[in-house]
């Protein structure tokens, strides 16, 4: 299947511009965890993938393990970091119009591409150099193999999927779905595909739990992110759930596909819509039974490959509009929808998905300014309590040579503080927390721009052992 050059042009120049753009921008939210491992690969080897001093999400750490070789090849900087994930969105792009023009007539191409560009997760995703990246190139490259029929193919895709992370063992649970449902037949031949990809994530899962103990979920974690919730939470969860995949202005395309799908599906059942509605739900589906029964907050960027797939189903719906007017008008207002949600802010008990839109991009300089500030004064980093991301070691998270941070005020009651660091950019402080502080504690320093502050306090009331800090 040829695709024309200048699609293939015009996507691979924007996310070269974009990552151009995002050179100097540090590994942010959950990167930081996978950068850690990669730091520890870079100076340790990588003779040990399962040191306990390191963090372990229980899957293979395959993007951790791709930034550390490409550190020792290219050197160990943030620009060297952004500048290898370039492959892989260029890749994501490349598989993207590719699907989109087994589906599509040659003029919506652009369409999609436009939602594609338009698409805040993936794009937020992509200047912080997320690690989703590569389990969404290898997602899309598995799907388009699978329907081209390339077993070699997909089976390498499949392969690097299930090792990308646990979603992406969810995801590659969800192709075989697919599978059974698109080609409606499952036998010993069509299954030998899948192999590599079973005997590997086996043989990973086997190794890691004679190393550490146990299977995939960490039985530290048992009690916090992957405790199993009740039904009531499990149901409360799905809800959050829809939430995150209509935030953001994508609700729009939601209702447009849903609306214009079963008018369209009663007058004219079509071979293409079927395929399109099982690309896009099936994988959502798996997502939400894997994810619905633990405590975890979901994200956004979970989602992706179904932001994508939808995004090609509204194209293809939007064929079946005749009015040119009304189909420019429509264009308008799904990209304006998904541009918007750059924008969208909640209160902050509420949270909202910093690592999945780009309102979070003047966090970085003001960080720097505060950091800068509390140097500056000769405030000891370690008497300043605050909450994730602010704790992260810049070691990490900048890769600077060495280590400068905060003290996560979880582990012990705020008073143990003299200084606290707020920012609406964390998600999980505790509102009552935060509003005693505002009312009782000395505001010292507060930095804004654009939708994001940062706010320094420090104590002005006399603890319980006579302490006075002023």
């Amino acid at each position: 299947m040829r695709i024309r050059s200048n699609y293939l042009l015009f996507a691979f120049a924007f996310f070269i511009l974009l990552t151009v753009y995002s050179l100097h921008i540090p590994f942010f939210w959950d990167g930081t965890f996978f950068s850690e491992i990669a730091v520890h690969f870079f100076e340790k080897g990588f003779g040990n993938f399962t040191d306990p001093n390191i963090p372990d999400t229980g899957g293979f750490p395959l993007y951790s393990a791709y930034l550390a070789a490409a550190w020792k090849i290219f050197g160990k900087s943030l620009p060297v970091s952004h500048l290898v994930m370039l492959p892989f969105l260029a890749g994501i792009a490349y598989e993207y119009i590719k699907l989109a023009k087994r589906f599509l007539n040659p003029a919506f191409i652009p369409i999609a591409l436009l939602l594609l560009i338009c698409e805040p997760v993936l794009i937020t995703q992509s200047v912080l150099m997320g690690y989703d990246i590569l389990m969404v190139y290898f997602f899309m490259l598995a799907l388009n193999a699978l329907l081209a029929g390339k077993k070699n193919l997909f089976a390498f895709a499949l392969t690097l999927l299930c090792m990308s992370s646990m979603r992406g063992i969810f995801l590659g649970f969800s192709i075989l779905v697919l599978d059974v449902f698109i080609n409606k037949k499952i036998n010993t031949n069509s299954l030998k595909k899948y192999i590599p990809a079973v005997i590997i994530t086996l043989f990973w899962a086997f190794f890691h739990q004679q190393k550490t103990g146990w299977f995939f979920f960490s039985p530290v974690r048992a009690t916090t992110h992957e405790s199993i919730v009740p039904f009531g939470m499990m149901l409360r969860q799905i809800l959050f759930i829809g939430w995150k995949a209509a935030d953001f202005g994508r609700i729009v395309l939601w209702i447009f596909i849903g609306v214009t799908g079963i008018i369209f599906y009663k007058k004219n059942k079509t071979a293409g819509l079927n395929v399109l509605l099982k690309l896009i739900f099936i994988p959502f589906l798996v997502l939400i039974i894997c994810l619905a029964p633990f405590a975890n907050p979901v994200g956004h960027k979970y989602f992706i490959v179904v932001f994508l797939t939808l995004n090609i189903g509204v194209c293809y719906l939007l064929q079946t509009v005749a009015n040119k007017k009304m189909r420019l008008f429509l264009v308008v207002i799904f990209a304006g929808a998904l541009i918007s949600g750059n924008f969208w802010l909640y209160p902050e008990r509420y949270g909202n998905g910093w690592d999945s839109s780009l309102k979070v991009l003047p966090y970085f300089e003001l960080k720097k300014q505060m950091d800068a500030y509390i140097t500056e004064n000769q405030i000891p980093p370690e008497m300043i309590g605050t909450q994730f991301p602010l704790i992260t070691d810049k070691r990490f998270s900048d890769l600077t040579g060495s280590s400068f941070s905060y003290t996560n005020v979880w582990r012990g009651p705020i008073t143990n503080y003299m200084y606290f660091l707020q920012s609406n950019v964390i998600n999980t402080d505790i509102p009552e927390q935060v509003e005693d502080v505002k009312k009782s504690w000395k505001l010292l320093k507060t930095i804004r721009s654009g939708e994001v502050y940062i706010s320094l306090y420090v104590v002005n009331y006399i603890h319980s052992n006579g302490g006075i800090f002023e």
